[in-house]
């Protein structure tokens, strides 16, 4: 007799793939919430235009500050708008130098991206001609061992500049990949322009009015680019409306999955119960008419008819909960499927684009939204191809073992509880939002749970009357 075979890999298998399902829905969630928490007060509100650095034609694709006055009084001057440039140089107080990131920025950067002051202020209008610097703490703690330095001064390319504000590092996962492994300072954009003579500014956010994808976003400011002379082409533009909705449409596509598992566990026992019903009628037809078995079996009729339409309500529920409309964005859209000259011009923007940034140095908020889809992506296939063939191939191989369907249902409950926690305190720890949708989390639980109660039930260790019951058939009282 051979021996029992052991069920721990069967359970760790479904295990595993408990905790992906369930920390996938908690982190996704969480994505997008991040993205609009780093867009300071606009949030996803705005578009930015990023200059493709071009070694060869260095002062015809950036920005000036005249150019910036132009925009800010006549094209966009119904829109907050933020600009900025960036270099790298070393800070100093007394003996003490660190290396620092430089942005030169207008006092409404921190209306576009999240930066939060520990103390003091960031910079203001009446500051643009002045060497003022706001510095992160860990500069402040390389240069000065401690952050209580607003009103002291450092120094940048030669020069003093004082310190008006202190801005928390952020710790996040975002944060820590992001990192460049020295400090920050803030100094006013004309400042940092007279001092590199040679520079300008190579980017713009601009507020919008559009959170949908009608494109208007991005025509408002190819207009304004093109109002003072700049070829948008030589741009790169970023709605960060579309972007979140991409992103959001990640999360969207993995409760699709997720209700589509569910839909068809749902419809496999609404078959159940409509075979029940037909096979329980044929048996009573046998010896008695229509109205005899109507009068005789009303209750049990109405009530299993109840059941059915139920289950096909529940379909219809979880159709309108799953169904969403899907964004491509209209440039990757042939006007007919099979269109090769389509294709390949595609294929041949996507090459020049990519020669003509080359050298390109993407500013920190997109190098943030990089790091977000890149998370997202990873998330979206991580649920689809780990997480969901671990759990059903673990379903699988506790069916073989015929492990009772009570066991296996309390295992799930306990183990995805205590993975929801364990994925919410983790969001915590990485300080990410702990967004928790709860008709995200109900619609994967439900999921779970159908799939083991159909699977299960299905098992071979039952009696052809007790798997006909599991299946919502009726015994009559010949067949038994």
């Amino acid at each position: 007799m051979k021996p029992a075979k052991s069920a721990y890999p069967a359970y760790l298998m479904l295990a595993l793939g408990l905790l992906v399902l369930t920390w996938s829905t908690v982190l996704g969630s969480s994505l997008p919430a991040k993205l609009a928490d780093l867009g300071g007060l606009h949030k996803t509100n705005k578009i930015t235009a990023t200059w493709l650095s071009n070694a060869n034609q260095p002062e015809e694709g950036s920005f000036s500050l005249k150019d910036m006055r132009q925009l800010t009084q006549y094209n966009l001057r119904d829109y907050d708008l933020a600009y900025a440039m960036e270099a790298s140089t070393s800070a100093a107080y007394q003996k003490n130098q660190s290396q620092a990131q430089v942005l030169g920025v207008n006092d409404r950067y921190d209306q576009f991206h999240h930066i939060n002051l520990r103390s003091g202020c960031f910079l203001t209008f009446e500051q643009e001609n002045q060497q003022v610097a706001v510095i992160d703490e860990g500069l402040a703690q390389a240069l000065f061992q401690n952050c209580n330095v607003v009103g002291r001064k450092i120094e940048l390319y030669g020069r003093e500049f004082k310190i008006t504000g202190v801005a928390w590092t952020d710790h996040s996962l975002i944060g820590t990949l992001t990192d460049r492994g020295y400090g920050t300072v803030y100094i006013p954009v004309k400042i940092l322009l007279e001092l590199k003579a040679d520079s300008r500014i190579t980017s713009l956010e601009v507020e919008t009015r559009d959170a949908g994808t009608t494109g208007l976003n991005a025509a408002v400011l190819e207009t304004a680019l093109a109002s003072i002379g700049q070829d948008p082409a030589n741009y790169k533009i970023i709605d960060y409306n579309v972007a979140g909705l991409l992103m959001e449409q990640e999360n969207l596509l993995r409760n699709f999955v997720a209700g589509t598992v569910t839909m068809v566990m749902v419809f496999s026992l609404l078959s159940r119960k409509i075979r029940g019903i037909y096979h329980f009628c044929r048996l009573r037809l046998r010896d008695k008419y229509w109205s005899e078995m109507i009068k005789g079996d009303a209750a049990r009729l109405v009530l299993s008819m109840a059941e059915v339409l139920a289950l096909v309500a529940v379909l219809l529920l979880l159709w309108k909960l799953i169904r969403f409309t899907l964004y491509i964005p209209p440039e990757n859209i042939p006007n007919e499927l099979i269109d090769v000259s389509f294709w390949a011009d595609l294929i041949k923007k996507g090459i020049q684009t990519r020669m003509q940034s080359a050298g390109y140095a993407a500013p920190p908020g997109e190098i943030q939204l990089n790091i977000l889809n890149t998370i997202q992506n990873w998330n979206l296939f991580l649920n689809l191809f780990l997480g969901w063939p671990l759990f059903l191939l673990g379903l699988y191989q506790i069916k073989l073992l015929q492990e009772k369907l009570f066991k296996v249902e309390v295992f799930c409950v306990v183990f995805m509880l205590t993975a929801l926690s364990l994925g919410t305190a983790l969001l915590w720890i990485i300080k990410m939002p702990p967004v928790i949708e709860t008709g995200e989390v109900l619609l994967v639980f439900s999921s779970v749970f159908l799939t083991v109660v159909t699977k299960i039930n299905k098992g071979t260790g039952m009696s052809p009357t007790n798997r006909r019951a599991a299946d919502g058939e009726f015994i009559s009282e010949k067949s038994s």
